[in-house]
């Protein structure tokens, strides 16, 4: 069952529906940014997600490279990225959210990386990589899919791919199938920018990543307890996980 109230209106645009999804996107951040430092204990911003870790591990060398933080928040990944890769490597961090930027130079500061740091506010459907710098990871974690469409994704991953260079990592999480629980079961649409499946998810991989080498592959369910409006709610999606490489 749908909650009526949380149904949106058959008769609204696609803008309209991004501009809500957006707005939402902006109060949960600055909401949870304001409210919750890096690190919190009972937060997801405790430490990194694994995905990126790895995808740490799987650059290594001792060369410097130039790396992007896509969604970057206020330094989840950023700073373990700026301290995991080898000296001398640049970090560029790219968030919408200009709040989210501000936390973020203030958490990369008293982390001793701003000098490997370059904090950029930037709409992600809007944004163009520096093709003067071909990138030796790209991260984006919970960061392509907050476009305004399919087709502004596909776009920007393949955007992502082009920006690599060869034996560079593109490490992504995505999430898809975005639905909200309510405590007495009732199922409502995620308030997102655009509705988002897996198996286009897959499809899209598939599709701009083909002749890369799939370093990691997982897909598997997400529940998180969030609140919107003073109701509590179960944010259930699927989590698409994939660290490709491209060909030397």
């Amino acid at each position: 069952m749908v909650a009526p109230s949380a149904r949106r209106s058959p008769d609204l645009t696609t803008d309209s529906a991004f501009a809500q999804g957006r707005a939402e996107t902006f109060r949960y951040h600055e909401d949870l940014y304001e409210s919750t430092p890096l690190g919190a204990a009972n937060s997801w911003l405790l430490e990194p997600d694994q995905l990126v870790l790895k995808a740490l591990t799987l650059c290594g060398g001792a060369n410097p490279i130039q790396a992007f933080d896509l969604g970057a928040g206020v330094g989840r990944h950023t700073i373990p990225m700026a301290k995991g890769l080898a000296a001398g490597s640049k970090v560029t961090a790219v968030d919408v959210i200009p709040s989210a930027i501000a936390h973020l130079k203030a958490n990369c500061a008293a982390a001793g990386v701003s000098d490997m740091v370059t904090p950029v506010v930037g709409d992600l459907e809007k944004f163009t990589f520096d093709t003067s710098m071909a990138a030796g990871l790209i991260v984006g974690f919970s960061a392509v899919e907050h476009v305004g469409s399919i087709t502004a994704m596909r776009g920007l991953l393949y955007q992502c791919a082009a920006a690599t260079a060869p034996g560079g990592l593109v490490a992504l999480g995505i999430f898809a199938d975005r639905i909200e629980e309510l405590a007495d079961g009732t199922i409502r649409p995620a308030l997102v920018e655009f509705e988002l499946n897996s198996t286009t998810v897959h499809s899209l991989l598939d599709e701009v990543f083909s002749s890369w080498i799939v370093e990691y592959a997982h897909t598997g369910a997400e529940h998180v307890p969030e609140e919107r409006d003073g109701i509590p709610y179960k944010l259930e999606s699927t989590l698409i996980q994939f660290i490709g490489r491209r060909p030397r």
